[in-house]
């Protein structure tokens, strides 16, 4: 099996942003790099600066970049994809691998794709695009959580309606398969973070006493795109009231964008009576290795549909920690209910209620209002988390108990080991059932565009010359050997070279016509393979445009 991993380098944040789906690329490639079987990695980046990060992963992981790390020109897939057996890119944008898929000769390779959330309309146009593109069962989508898999099948159900509706005609299940593997942690990195002394360390710079029970949200501070705070502020308010414990609620993180801080303070400041509420921002130099170990309880009531599966329960349980956390998305396939800790219940309007919140999104294209217009109307079960944290805030042997349980289940199913062997093990089965299939493309014979929007120019504006060659239309070379040099040493004249044959074998070309004097254009081509023929037209095309030959027509 021959992987190849379509790559492209992370965008940089600002002031603390981090970028999930960046992290989220970063730790998977870095995580492969460490538990693959694989002795070479075989990457077709984006750009030559994609390359260099894909390399410099590989060089923190141990591996030699220069005798590891293969670079693949993008530009040329006929020259550098026939012998791939699966093409990797760690987002759900994998239709063009299936169009490109179909310049090759034979089946080409299998594409796999990782869906990170299926928020907004740029995902739902890369989703969508898989139904109408060229793929088959050998191709994949990679969901983290179960919830991911059903909205992917949900949306494509959505389109299929339409396409249906608007032609006439049932439109086929896509055939793209929807597997589920969750994303994966370093395990042993957070059992480095908390130990003893750096709980210590952490509770004394926050000058925390022993008695004081500290609740730990973790994330991006946004009640837009990510979780209204007031639910976990009331419920922790109510768990302090009943069991009359000193709690504080740490929210650590950044505010995106800015003024979310002013929001958030405002709300914590009305909201306290029982509870200290205190935000901690992700650069705070005191805290390099985060709040993980000075934490007693882990809660994170996401509402929010660009949430898909959510690393921060999964850190949680690596630290030991047992977690409140909302009964929503991929949240709910991490930790197990009464087990690691406790998932709190939410609710939703009936489907119909949201068609508004589209039409909002499509007319405004304001990607923050169509998230918080749909979490605005979600509710979290405040009595639930309240009752739960109540009962954390009692028992520390409970909190030890779902702690250890966490932890336990975070080693043996979440560490990246695991799931890196799941990707490999997929990848081995997409390589075989792709060698299984016929070498059928999935485009018509001859068709006329590598994609729906890049056609063949000269078939989609062949009214726009007066005439088009024709086999029988005969040639002459009508300049000297000294002109034709002239125009080849310029590159304005040959400006996209790998369109045209060598400069080379243009030269032994005109030759041959030039001694066949009039030649049938048919004749100038058949010695030639036939795949080389339509290189050969466009060479006729150059030397007529540059005047090195003019055109005989034959006559009836």
């Amino acid at each position: 099996m021959s992987l190849c991993i379509n790559y492209a380098r992370p965008a940089s944040g600002n002031d603390g942003e981090v970028f999930g789906l960046d992290v989220a690329v970063t730790n998977l490639l870095s995580a492969y790099f460490r538990h693959s079987t694989s002795h070479q990695f075989i990457c077709r980046p984006v750009d030559i600066p994609s390359f260099d990060h894909f390399k410099s992963l590989a060089a923190a992981t141990g591996h030699g970049p220069d005798t590891t790390c293969v670079g693949l020109d993008p530009r040329t897939p006929r020259q550098n994809l026939e012998s791939i057996s699966v093409m990797f890119r760690p987002d759900p944008l994998i239709a063009d691998l299936a169009w490109r898929r179909h310049q090759l000769k034979g089946r080409g390779y299998a594409t796999c794709g990782l869906v990170h959330t299926m928020s907004g309309e740029r995902i739902a146009r890369a989703v969508g695009d898989l139904l109408l593109a060229p793929t088959d069962g050998s191709d994949t989508l990679i969901c983290p959580s179960e919830a991911v898999r059903d909205a992917v099948q949900n949306l494509w159900s959505i389109h299929a309606d339409y396409y249906s509706h608007r032609f006439g005609t049932p439109i086929l299940k896509c055939p793209v398969q929807t597997p589920v593997i969750p994303l994966g942690i370093d395990t042993q990195k957070f059992h480095r973070l908390t130990t003893d002394d750096k709980r210590a360390a952490q509770r004394l710079a926050l000058n925390a006493p022993e008695g004081e029970l500290i609740i730990l949200f973790v994330g991006r501070l946004s009640f837009a795109t990510k979780a209204h705070p007031l639910a976990m502020w009331q419920a922790a308010e109510g768990a302090a009231a009943a069991t009359r414990r000193k709690v504080r609620v740490i929210m650590f993180g950044y505010f995106k964008p800015k003024d979310m801080d002013k929001h958030f303070r405002d709300l914590a400041a009305a909201t306290a009576r029982h509870t200290t509420i205190e935000f901690v921002m992700n650069d705070d130099p005191r805290f390099p290795d985060g709040l993980w170990a000075a934490a007693d309880i882990f809660m994170s009531l996401s509402d929010n549909v660009q949430e898909s599966f959510g690393l921060t329960p999964i850190e949680a349980m690596a630290s030991g920690l047992p977690s409140v956390i909302s009964d929503w998305d991929g949240y709910r396939g991490s930790i197990r209910n009464n087990i690691d800790g406790y998932l709190i219940p939410t609710v939703a309007p009936p489907a119909a209620a949201g068609q508004d919140i589209a039409e909002l999104y499509f007319n405004e294209n304001n990607y923050g209002a169509a998230l918080v217009g749909a979490s605005q109307s979600t509710a979290i079960d405040i009595n639930a988390c309240a009752t739960a944290l109540t009962e954390l805030i009692r028992s520390e042997s409970k909190r030890k108990e779902f702690g250890t349980n966490a932890r336990n289940r975070a080693e043996h199913v979440f560490d990246w080991k695991h799931i890196i062997k799941a990707y490999e093990d997929l990848w081995h089965d997409l390589a075989a059932k792709r060698q299984s299939l016929s070498a059928r493309s999935g485009v018509p014979s001859h068709w006329p565009a590598a994609h729906p929007g890049y056609i063949n120019p000269w078939a989609m504006f062949d009214s726009f010359p007066t005439a088009t060659l024709q086999p029988r239309d005969r040639l002459r070379i009508i300049m000297t050997n000294d002109e034709i040099s002239k125009i080849i040493r310029h590159d304005m004249n040959i400006f996209i070279p790998e369109l045209l044959a060598p400069k080379e074998t243009l030269i032994e070309l005109i030759e041959l016509i030039r001694k066949a004097g009039t030649p049938f254009i048919q004749d100038i081509l058949e010695p030639f393979p036939n795949d080389e023929h339509n290189r050969l037209w466009r060479c006729l095309g150059w030397m007529l445009k540059f005047g090195i030959a003019v055109i005989e027509r034959r006559t009836l």
